[in-house]
């Protein structure tokens, strides 16, 4: 019988006569031995044996004699035989199915073994060689818009020669760092107590040129932000460079709102240029974006129940968190926070009607 597997495997595979009893044989007459150390049997390992192409034909355990049973796939050849720590990949021309169980040890060729490890290993270096390509394709992409600086958002300023994720991670986490120091002072001295909550109109929090672009948008389906285009996110970007700060809040939210890994390099800068611009106008929606994770609020006089973030963002003119946290307050059974978020509910739906 030709050897299947190299000597220095552990697991040792060996092709049988079928001896099985009635029930192993109504599974398949066909079965391969599984051995931990020569002569001693594998019993009770998981087991899959499929085509090469991936379709699953039998899913088990080996039984006390150490077989897994194997069967053919029609217009198939190639298979895999596959284990918690090895996978085998074979080669079983259709002839080999044709006569006796015994004659499958004479047809069957290993064509190549591995180890689960060598498996996971080769595959994580073929990511890393993939991701590092990648990284590389958006670094080239930057230097060449940072030399132009024409994207749509250049009026947040010129962009560095360089820029990579490194930068990003390094820029973002000093900035966030500031951030968190500034609430968690303000919230120490009282900054989310929301019985002191005072509505005020957009316009208090800064310029609002072209604010029917931002209404527009606001109106704008979901699915359709999500696309980033089109004449409702080209007037947004208008309104935006103009120094709407509601307009450069739902651009924050567009980009920011992205999974890191789908952003190019261009954007993640941008990003923080935003994410600069409206932490120094003190606009609470970031705060709450961020979600820097301070626990139960206390609002003002050991009430718990909302995050102080969220509480924090809503005194800041984050209208979306009025209208969520307001919400809330609504049923307390305190009457002083009830009536804050009556006025955060009623503050948050005039500014933005689109809020439900």
């Amino acid at each position: 019988m030709p050897a299947l597997f190299s000597k220095s495997t552990l697991l040792t595979l060996s092709l049988l006569s079928p001896l099985a009893h009635a029930a192993e044989q109504a599974q398949s007459a066909f079965y391969l031995t599984l051995y931990s150390v020569p002569g001693v049997p594998r019993t009770d390992d998981p087991y899959t044996w499929s085509t090469a192409g991936g379709r699953q034909l039998i899913k088990g355990l080996t039984n006390e004699e150490g077989r897994a049973f194997v069967k053919p796939a029609e217009g198939e050849e190639n298979y895999v035989l596959e284990t918690v720590s090895m996978r085998w990949n074979m080669a079983v021309p259709a002839k080999c199915w044709q006569g006796e169980p015994a004659a499958l040890q004479k047809c069957a060729q290993l064509m190549q073994s591995a180890s689960r490890y060598d498996i996971e290993q080769d595959a994580a270096k073929l990511l890393l060689k993939k991701t590092q390509a990648q990284l590389q394709v958006k670094a080239e992409a930057y230097a060449v818009a940072a030399r132009a600086n024409q994207d749509e958002l250049a009026w947040l300023g010129r962009l560095p020669a360089a820029w990579s994720m490194d930068d990003y991670g390094m820029r973002l986490l000093g900035l966030v760092d500031r951030i968190q120091g500034q609430i968690s002072k303000d919230i120490k001295a009282g900054g989310a107590d929301v019985r002191q909550f005072v509505c005020r109109a957009p316009a208090s929090y800064g310029s609002l040129p072209q604010q029917a672009a931002v209404d527009a948008w606001s109106a704008t389906a979901r699915q359709s932000q999500l696309e980033r285009g089109g004449p409702a996110w080209d007037a947004l970007v208008a309104a935006a460079a103009k120094g709407n700060w509601m307009a450069r809040t739902e651009l924050y939210y567009a980009l920011a709102g992205r999974n890191v890994s789908e952003l190019s390099y261009l954007e993640q800068y941008r990003i923080v240029q935003l994410m600069e611009w409206l932490h120094k106008q003190q606009i609470g929606a970031l705060y709450s974006l961020l979600n820097i994770g301070y626990a139960a609020v206390d609002y003002g006089a050991g009430k718990g129940g909302q995050d102080q973030v969220y509480a924090y963002a809503a005194m800041r003119g984050s209208y979306a968190d009025q209208y969520s946290v307001g919400t809330r307050l609504q049923t307390d059974a305190d009457p002083a926070l009830a009536q804050a978020g009556d006025k955060m509910v009623a503050c948050a739906k005039a500014a933005r009607p689109d809020l439900r």
